[in-house]
């Protein structure tokens, strides 16, 4: 099957170099690479290109596109273009300052078509922590056992509110192009941006769809301090609402509500960890206190 990977550039002249890298020893090559460069103030185009030159001899059989955007409007927009000119039967992206693993789009691609798979979701490897994600422990009984380390996820709108459950982060995905239909991510979001796209994707597939996991390591995801997860904030309005509560906020649907109820945990975990003051956490919680409590009843409803 063939595998089009698109990656977002934007400022990661460190990285850009090892994410190419793992892509040009993969064990299998993706077919097509697409990186949408967005508006970079630094040298990562020029790393890029570099990048690209140094690994010219592994890419012989993989089509490559740089598309060089003049204005900054963020990841999602980027992903967006990169779906739009995919030519691979399964897509997935991958952050500048990622990195697959030698493996990663051999099994994943063998998986989805022997196994008849849809979506494909799989671990990622924090690094320099070494902490794996995700931790199927809490929700072990919400999967089906494949084969080894490969699960069929039966009723994902539902276990994608488990909130060890991870679907976004890193990119972890891998989805037959079909399946994304006319789904695109929104733009000028910076938090959650990944699961509220998952999530849209999820709920408008078709039933007979099959959607996996396969629980080992196939990218491993920098820490950095100072990307968009790990931002700072001086004051509590700065912290935006995440889109997905935007979006399902007045919804009666029991998914959208549970989906909101873990979210707004994360969301009030990464208030109280980037606000640089308890008195900005408080403001935070007090001007966003009906919301986090209304999310609150959702998220001790899904686990009981």
């Amino acid at each position: 099957m063939k595998h089009t990977v698109v990656i977002p550039l934007y400022n990661k002249e460190n990285y850009i170099y090892d994410a190419i890298r793992s892509l040009a020893f993969q064990e299998k090559k993706p077919s097509q690479i697409i990186i949408v460069d967005d508006a970079s103030t630094d040298k990562s185009l020029v790393c890029l290109k570099d990048s690209l030159l140094f690994f010219a001899p592994q890419f012989l059989q993989t089509e490559i596109q740089i598309i060089e955007l003049k204005e900054n409007i963020g990841p999602g927009n980027a992903r967006n273009l990169g779906i739009e000119q995919a030519t691979g039967e399964l897509i997935s992206f991958l952050d500048a300052d990622d990195c697959y693993t030698p493996s990663s789009l051999r099994e994943v691609g063998s998986i989805m078509e022997q196994k008849n798979i849809d979506v494909l979701v799989v671990g990622i490897l924090l690094l320099p922590s070494n902490y794996y994600l995700p931790n199927i422990k809490s929700f072990a009984t919400e999967l089906i056992l494949l084969s080894d380390q490969l699960y069929l996820i039966p009723n994902v709108l539902h276990t994608i509110s488990a909130p060890d459950f991870i679907m976004g982060l890193g990119s972890n995905v891998v989805i037959r192009k079909k399946c994304l239909n006319d789904i695109r991510y929104e733009k000028n979001v910076s938090l959650n941006e990944g699961i509220d796209f998952w999530y849209r994707v999820l709920k408008n597939i078709k039933k007979e769809a099959q959607v996996g996991l396969l629980n080992k390591a196939c990218i491993e995801v920098r820490e950095i301090e100072g990307s968009l997860s790990r931002i700072s904030y001086t004051n509590w309005a700065a912290l935006e609402i995440p889109v997905t509560i935007k979006r399902y906020q007045k919804s009666a649907n029991r998914y959208d509500q549970q989906l909101m109820g873990m979210l707004s945990q994360r969301w009030l975990e990464h208030a109280m960890e980037r606000l640089p003051s308890w008195q900005q956490k408080v403001l935070f919680v007090l001007n966003h206190a009906s919301t986090l409590l209304k999310n609150y009843y959702y998220f001790k409803k899904r686990n009981k």
